[in-house]
């Protein structure tokens, strides 16, 4: 009972910091220029983010898979992005006790009698390797970018970057050690996923025509997606940190904001596709013992 109001309490100020940021960056922005901005913007460009986008979003599938089938649950591909897109959909749209993380455990336990905790685990780990690999990546940044400190703190924060991500690793390992060899590779989709997601993040500025100061905009994207466990589902945090990372860095901070909302654009409509197996449930098959059990 504790916990289920902790977990309530938690997603209500999610979502009242979502909305006060919403409210307080929205409140800002000159929506004006915002519309000339959309109007002029290159197609190519904006094609070739959502291709990023939806690229990144089927190796995240690929990620889930590798760790699950260590456990035995082995589903087809296509099954896996339904599930895939039914958890997108509860933690971008349904807001409650129930993430869509927490869903997914839900399901997979019903259909493949594994054990909640397994389960739970494999899914913490592939969400706290991936926050590992922004930091991994934001470090990386750093060293290229220039910064009010001198070039040693930038090289001993990229040094530090790479030396704390080992451990981490290192700690899964100890900690999973049944999952020892999936690790890396999973590591290493959670990079490709994350740059396929920088190339999004750049392919909308190409297409708003913005030249030059790309590391820092990538920089601000990466920074956002750690900070967006404060925010519900990312929302309204994403918005402010390019809007003061603009200020910031005296660029213009309503197309900085553009640039930020466009991908929650991006990430909205494809969640919104979930609702299509939230009412007509899935059938999750086990490849292994070819047994289907259709849950919903």
């Amino acid at each position: 009972m504790r916990s289920k109001l902790r977990k309530q309490l938690t997603t209500i100020l999610k979502i009242t910091v979502s909305a006060l940021l919403i409210w307080l960056i929205f409140s800002k922005l000159d929506w004006r220029q915002i519309g000339r901005l959309m109007r002029v913007a290159n197609l190519i460009y904006f094609g070739l983010a959502i291709i990023c986008f939806l690229a990144s979003q089927l190796i995240s599938v690929l990620r889930f898979d590798l760790f699950i089938r260590k456990i035995g649950i082995r589903m087809s591909f296509l099954v896996n992005i339904r599930l895939y897109l039914l958890g997108m959909f509860y933690n971008f749209f349904l807001p409650g006790g129930v993430g869509g993380d927490a869903y997914k455990v839900y399901l997979l336990n019903k259909s493949h009698q594994k054990s909640f905790k397994k389960i739970g685990e494999v899914v913490f780990i592939e969400r706290f390797i991936g926050v590992v690999a922004i930091g991994f990546l934001a470090s990386m940044l750093i060293l290229f970018i220039e910064t009010p400190l001198s070039r040693f703190w930038n090289i001993g924060i990229g040094v530090c970057g790479f030396v704390v991500t080992m451990i981490i690793l290192k700690w899964v390992i100890r900690y999973l050690h049944s999952h020892k060899k999936r690790v890396y590779v999973v590591f290493a989709y959670s990079i490709l996923i994350q740059l396929l997601q920088l190339g999004c993040v750049l392919f909308v500025l190409k297409s708003f025509h913005i030249d030059g100061h790309y590391l820092i905009y990538l920089l601000l994207f990466l920074v956002s997606s750690v900070l967006s466990i404060i925010s519900f589902a990312g929302i309204g945090i994403r918005e402010a940190v390019f809007y003061y990372g603009a200020h910031w860095y005296d660029f213009n901070p309503d197309i900085s904001a553009s640039v930020a909302l466009s991908f929650s654009v991006f990430t909205a409509i494809v969640s919104f596709s979930g609702i299509i197996w939230l009412f007509g449930g899935i059938k999750l098959e086990n490849k292994q013992n070819q047994n289907d059990t259709k849950v919903s």
